[in-house]
């Protein structure tokens, strides 16, 4: 393949897209001496002066977005670097601050019910005072509904003098805020 082959089935290479950003580039230039000579000379017309200030501000501007129009906000010049670095260092930040505050929503057990109920565990469980606290919590907070609609997670307790394990899918059913939940929590806090 050819060092001018096209890159993007257009026909154009990023190395042609240099030359003609550099070439608009010049441009400006040349019409921003144009127009310094032209001030220096007494030009006095407040409509050209605009016109031409803003054709050098136009030019100057396509010229250096052209070689790369989809990197426009990754402008990285001089005076704005500073800015993207402490931009990037805040987006680390925040990336960390709402992984802490996310694995602070749930507790693990409360996690591991709502993974048990959305099929990706083996739901069994067994029968502590703690398991009613943890999914009535859930249920405050949308993520899991009782299935019993009269006795509601009061349910559970029939299940108090059993030693044995039991499905939690027999009293309880997540909601679809509880699977958002969990599609979140792989996502950011893994």
């Amino acid at each position: 393949m050819s060092e001018r082959a096209s890159v993007n089935g257009e026909g154009s290479t990023s190395s042609d897209n240099r030359w003609i950003s550099l070439s608009i580039i010049v441009a400006g230039f040349a019409v921003l001496i144009f127009l310094l000579v032209r001030l220096a000379g007494g030009m006095e017309d407040a409509g050209s002066i605009g016109f031409l200030s803003a054709l050098v501000v136009a030019l100057l501007v396509i010229g250096f977005f052209f070689s790369d129009p989809e990197n426009v906000g990754e402008v990285t010049i001089v005076g704005l670097l500073g800015i993207k670095r402490r931009v990037d260092r805040l987006k680390g930040e925040i990336d960390q601050v709402s992984k802490a505050a996310f694995r602070g929503i749930l507790g693990t057990h409360e996690r591991a019910h709502l993974r048990k109920l959305n099929g990706d565990e083996r739901d069994r469980v067994h029968y502590q005072h703690g398991l009613k606290v943890d999914c009535e919590r859930l249920e405050a907070l949308g993520y899991l509904q009782a299935n019993d609609k009269i006795r509601g997670l009061q349910a559970l307790e029939d299940e108090s003098g059993n030693r044995n394990e039991f499905p939690l899918g027999n009293y309880a059913s997540i909601t679809e805020d509880g699977k958002e939940y969990l599609r979140l929590y792989r996502q950011v806090a893994p």
